[in-house]
């Protein structure tokens, strides 16, 4: 017989992707879901967020989200790398973004 526990979504990052930018925070993988690295180990979460379907990577497995891509309802995507300056500051930059569409 089918329970609740059955049909629990996973539980996903606190992320918005109309004010994502260089700024925010670190992103906590919280359910990775795929080994997109072949290395044996869960390092992706995808998930919706907001109008856009949000692809997360963890590749040096600490936790947090090393990539993100966000994929809006109208084609606009956005690619995005966590950095760490030599003074310790961190910060995403955009490594990607434009218009998915019509050739």
């Amino acid at each position: 017989m089918a329970t609740t526990e059955s049909f629990l979504v996973p539980d996903v990052p606190d992320l918005d992707p109309d004010t994502f930018g260089p700024d925010s925070g670190a992103v906590t993988l919280t359910d990775p879901t795929h080994d997109i690295d072949g290395d044996g180990v869960l390092d992706t979460q995808t998930f919706d967020a907001g109008d856009a379907v949000v692809i997360a990577s963890d590749l040096d497995s600490d936790g947090d989200a090393d990539h993100l891509t966000m994929i809006h309802e109208d084609g606009a995507y956005a690619s995005w790398e966590f950095r760490r300056d030599g003074d310790g500051v961190v910060h995403w930059q955009q490594t990607d973004g434009g218009t998915l569409g019509n050739g």
